[in-house]
C-alpha cells in the first residue's frame, strides 16, 4: 500500500500553534505507526500562498495520484491542504476518481468510515453552493470596477489585452482547439483531456496545470467553438 503524506506552511503567515513541518510530519508519522502502516513518502511545502494547487510538491503529489501511485493521503489538519472550498472540491473529485483513502487526523476524517465520506459529501455541498455564487459575487464586483473606470477581468485562454482589445496568441489559441477536437470529436472526457496536456507540457493561463474543471470551461465557451478556428486550426498551429 502506498500511503504519501502531505504538509504545507504559509511564508508570509506566523506559524499555526504546532504546525511547523517538523510537527506535522510527527504527527502523520505517529498516525502511520498506531495504524501499523508505513509512509512512502512526505511531500512539503513553505510558500506564501495556499489558494491554489499549483504548490511544487503538492502539484507532484498529484501526478503521482495520476500515474496511480498513491493509495493514501495523508494530513495532519484540513487546512494544510488548501483553505479554498473550491480548491478542495477539486481535490475531491481527484480523490474519488482514482479511489484514494483520505485522512485528516486532527478531525479523525477518513474517507473510508461512514462518518468521513458524510463530512466529505457536506464539504462537496458546500463547495457546489460557492461554486454558484461566484456569478452573482462575479457581476457585483464587475460592477464597481465599471463605475471607477476600470479594465474588467483578465484576458480569456488565448488572448491578450492590448490597447483595450484582445488580441489572438497563436500558441494557446492552439491548445484550445486540441482541447475542442479532443472533446467534439474523439469524446475525451474532461479530466481525460487534462491529462494529456500535462503529459505534453502544454500548459495553461499563466503556465499553470491543467485540471478538467478548466477543461470545462473552455469546453462550455462559445469564443473555442470550432467553426470560430479558421480552417479549423490552421492558422494557429
Amino acid at each position: 500500500m502506498s500511503i504519501y503524506g502531505y504538509i504545507r506552511l504559509n511564508s508570509h503567515r506566523p506559524v499555526p500553534k504546532n504546525l511547523r513541518l517538523n510537527e506535522q510530519a510527527r504527527v502523520i508519522r505517529r498516525w502511520s505507526e498506531d495504524q501499523g502502516l508505513k509512509i512512502t513518502r512526505i511531500f512539503r511545502d513553505t510558500e506564501y500562498s495556499s489558494a491554489s494547487l499549483e504548490l511544487p510538491n503538492l502539484k507532484k503529489l498529484i501526478s503521482f495520484i495520476e500515474q496511480g501511485k498513491v493509495d493514501v493521503v495523508v494530513v495532519a489538519r484540513l487546512d494544510r491542504f488548501t483553505r479554498t472550498i473550491r480548491l478542495y472540491q477539486q481535490l475531491l473529485k481527484l480523490f474519488s476518481e482514482h479511489k484514494i483513502r483520505f485522512i485528516s487526523i486532527a478531525e479523525e476524517l477518513d474517507s473510508k468510515t461512514k462518518s468521513g465520506k458524510k463530512v466529505l459529501e457536506t464539504m462537496g455541498i458546500v463547495a457546489l453552493w460557492d461554486a454558484k455564487s461566484i456569478p452573482d459575487r462575479t457581476r457585483d464586483m464587475i460592477e464597481r470596477k465599471r463605475k471607477l473606470g476600470e479594465r474588467v477581468g483578465h484576458a480569456p485562454f488565448g488572448y491578450k489585452y492590448q490597447n483595450k482589445q484582445l488580441i489572438p496568441l497563436a500558441k494557446e489559441l492552439s491548445i484550445a482547439l486540441i482541447i475542442r477536437e479532443k472533446r467534439e470529436l474523439e469524446n475525451f472526457s474532461y479530466h481525460k483531456i487534462a491529462q494529456l496536456l500535462n503529459r505534453q507540457r502544454l500548459r495553461a493561463k499563466r503556465g499553470g496545470r491543467w485540471y478538467a474543471e478548466t477543461i470545462k470551461c473552455i469546453c462550455e465557451n462559445p469564443l473555442y467553438e470550432l467553426s470560430s478556428f479558421p480552417g479549423k486550426g490552421a492558422d494557429f498551429r
